[in-house]
């Protein structure tokens, strides 16, 4: 059985030259160009972040997918030589070392509305359920959320939401709207929370 090997969740920083590099760029093209073709390259420039963005949350969401894959297929398999069992326990308990403890869940869904109320979504109404991996050591919180709001503010949220809390993954999303021309969409969000299992330690 080979041993998995849980690296941190990707980080999202911009490099560090980035911001210099566009600001000369900007003044070079607002002298040869004139103020129209600049706010063209400032759209330009804008949907080459948003796209770099994207593809760091779907690393990010990649990465986490592929651990808890490891840890489910470690949680399934039978009874293995002790030196095989040694090293799994080993990626086994990095990967939990990851996980906030069964403790924090309130903490984590507070921080879950928090980030749902700055951009703009109210969570009226949640459903949960915890579903145990004992052998893997963690728990799967199924997170359901039914939500009415601007499609750009679902969006919004959902990338936020899996931005800030690292152990979040996003099951599906199902979205509705009532006439074509409405601005606002009735969303269903699944999200899953990894934790711990209750009393693990890291």
């Amino acid at each position: 059985m080979a041993a998995m090997n849980p690296r941190p969740a990707p980080s999202l920083r911009l490099p560090a030259n980035l911001v210099p590099r566009l600001l000369w760029q900007a003044k070079r093209m607002a002298r040869q160009l004139g103020a129209g073709a600049l706010a063209g390259a400032a759209a330009l420039v804008l949907a080459a972040l948003a796209l770099w963005h994207g593809a760091a949350l779907e690393q990010h969401k990649l990465t986490l997918a592929r651990q808890l894959e490891q840890a489910a297929r470690a949680a399934a398999q039978p009874a293995a030589p002790a030196s095989l069992v040694a090293s799994d326990a080993g990626a086994v308990a990095a990967f939990q070392a990851y996980l906030p403890a069964h403790d924090m869940i309130p903490d984590q869904l507070k921080a879950l509305v928090e980030v749902a109320l700055a951009n703009g979504v109210t969570l009226a109404k949640a459903d949960y359920k915890a579903q145990a991996e004992p052998r893997g050591g963690f728990t799967r919180y199924q997170i359901t959320l039914p939500i009415k709001a601007d499609y750009a503010k679902v969006q919004a949220f959902i990338l936020a939401a899996l931005q800030a809390l690292p152990t979040l993954t996003l099951d599906s999303v199902a979205l509705r709207r009532e006439q074509i021309e409405a601005g606002e969409v009735e969303a269903r969000i699944q999200f899953q929370l990894l934790v711990r299992q209750r009393g693990g330690r890291p």
